[in-house]
């Protein structure tokens, strides 16, 4: 029988041995940030991992009040270092997947690139938690992956023979099944978006749009999908 990895020693080496590669998430980050900008104005915002706290920090020098979650202490400890920024507070994200939140005490919610690391079970507690949290008529911010077919990244350990997505997703969504899935909230927007590379350079910048014109158009004609979701719930 082969022993699971707990999801607390994944996280461990995946966010705390190369942190340089958060770098590439920024501008997803940013678009999310525009969106919680457009619907929230300066309240309470709780954000669950993985990542480095990009998004939170920007939050709350925008004067959000920043909760961040996540499932590794390591990599608490290591971006409150990187940012050292006391308006975000951190919590520890235990394995039973549920939010270290109050009841109806949060006025928006960000999980970004997460969802699609848990199984159902994990999922269905992680959801229902969101809805428990949230203050009605207030607004969830969510983004993963857009149309993911799993098995193309499927990878096999040869130590121990397990099939492992290179990226450890387990779940893959389409619009049906987003409605479904998030059938208790209303549903305020579902977009669709290209995540372009963050810019170091002038020759970055022209290489990224043409990389992007590129994407856009042949993701058009061969219905090839690259693309991340963006979906804003209302509770």
């Amino acid at each position: 029988m082969i022993k699971k990895m707990p999801d607390s020693v994944l996280w461990d080496y995946h966010q705390n041995e190369n942190r340089n590669h958060f770098i590439g998430w920024y501008p997803r980050s940013d678009k999310v940030f525009k969106f919680v900008k457009k619907y929230l104005k300066k309240w309470k915002i709780y954000e669950i991992g993985f990542g480095d706290g990009y998004l939170l920090n920007k939050l709350s020098l925008a004067w959000y009040c920043c909760i961040w979650q996540d499932i590794s202490e390591l990599n608490i400890e290591l971006t409150k270092k990187q940012w050292n920024n006391e308006r975000i507070n951190f919590v520890l994200w235990d394995l039973s997947w549920r939010l270290k939140a109050d009841n109806n005490s949060l006025d928006g919610f960000i999980a970004s690139e997460v969802l699609e690391h848990m199984d159902d079970e994990e999922l269905n507690i992680c959801i229902n938690d969101i809805y428990r949290c949230l203050k009605k008529w207030w607004y969830a911010f969510i983004t993963f992956p857009c149309r993911e077919i799993l098995k193309k990244e499927e990878f096999i350990c040869p130590h121990c023979w397990n099939v492992f997505h290179i990226y450890w997703h387990k779940q893959s969504r389409d619009d049906s099944k987003i409605k479904e899935k998030f059938s208790k909230f209303e549903i305020v927007k579902i977009i669709e978006f290209f995540s372009r590379s963050p810019w170091r350079s002038k020759l970055d910048k022209i290489v990224g749009y043409y990389y992007f014109f590129l994407r856009t158009l042949f993701n058009s004609i061969f219905d090839i999908y690259w693309k991340t979701y963006l979906i804003v719930l209302k509770k």
